[in-house]
C-alpha cells in the first residue's frame, strides 16, 4: 500500500527578500488607503502579509522606515508621470503647448489619485518624529528645470511659476474633490499660470 506524503502537494516557493518587501509596501499602502496611515503598525503589517513581526523589521528597521518608503513611493509616482510626459515632448518634439497640457493633465490626475494618501502618510511620519523640513521637501527645485525648458525662462522666473502651479494644483484638486469644480476645468486653470511668454523676474535687491 502507497503511503501517503506528508509533504504538501504544492511545494511552498521561497520568496525573495525583494519580493517580500514589495509585499509589504503594496500592503501598506493599500491599508493606508483603507484605513490611514496612523493605523499602520509593523506588528500588524507582517500579520497581513503572513510573516513575522521580526522581518517587517528587518526590512525597514522602524515604523517610521516603512512610513518613509510609502512616502518616497507615492512621492516617486508623481515624478515619474511628469518625467514620462516630458521624454515624450522630446522624443515627439511637440510644442511647448501641448507639452504644458500633457504635464498639467498628468499632475491633477495623479493628485487627485494619490494627493490626499501622500499628505496622510508624510503626516504619520512627522508624528513619528521625522522632522518637517526632511519630509516637506522643496519639490519646486526638483520641477523648475522642466519649466525653465518648455518657457525658456531664467531659473528664478521658473521657480516661482513651479511653486505657483504645486500650490494652485493642490487647491484646484481640492475643489475637484469637493465637486466644486471639474478635473478639466482645474487643468484649464493651472495652464493660465504659464504664460507663452513670461516675464523674468526682478533680481532680488541688496
Amino acid at each position: 500500500m502507497e503511503r501517503a506524503s506528508s509533504e504538501s502537494p504544492v511545494k511552498r516557493r521561497r520568496v525573495s527578500a525583494v519580493a517580500r518587501k514589495e509585499l509589504l509596501l503594496e500592503t501598506a499602502l493599500r491599508r493606508a488607503r483603507e484605513e490611514g496611515a496612523g493605523s499602520l503598525t509593523l506588528a500588524r503589517l507582517a500579520d497581513a502579509c503572513g510573516v513575522s513581526k521580526p522581518i517587517a523589521y528587518q526590512h525597514f528597521g522602524s515604523l517610521a522606515g516603512l512610513l518613509r518608503a510609502m512616502f518616497q513611493q507615492v512621492g516617486a509616482e508623481y515624478e515619474d508621470r511628469v518625467m514620462a510626459v516630458m521624454a515624450s515632448h522630446r522624443e515627439a518634439r511637440t510644442a511647448h503647448e501641448g507639452a504644458l497640457r500633457a504635464l498639467c493633465d498628468a499632475y491633477v490626475a495623479c493628485t487627485l489619485e494619490n494627493g490626499a494618501l501622500h499628505a496622510d502618510i508624510g503626516a504619520a511620519l512627522v508624528a513619528e518624529g521625522e522632522p518637517v523640513a526632511t519630509v516637506y521637501a522643496d519639490d519646486a527645485e526638483r520641477y523648475c528645470p522642466l519649466v525653465t525648458e518648455l518657457l525658456g525662462v531664467d531659473q528664478r522666473t521658473a521657480y516661482a511659476l513651479t511653486m505657483a502651479f504645486l500650490g494652485a494644483a493642490d487647491r484646484l484638486c481640492e475643489a475637484v474633490v469637493a465637486g466644486r469644480l471639474r478635473q478639466e476645468e482645474a487643468v484649464e486653470v493651472l495652464l493660465r499660470l504659464f504664460p507663452s511668454s513670461a516675464c523674468p523676474m526682478a533680481p532680488p535687491g541688496p
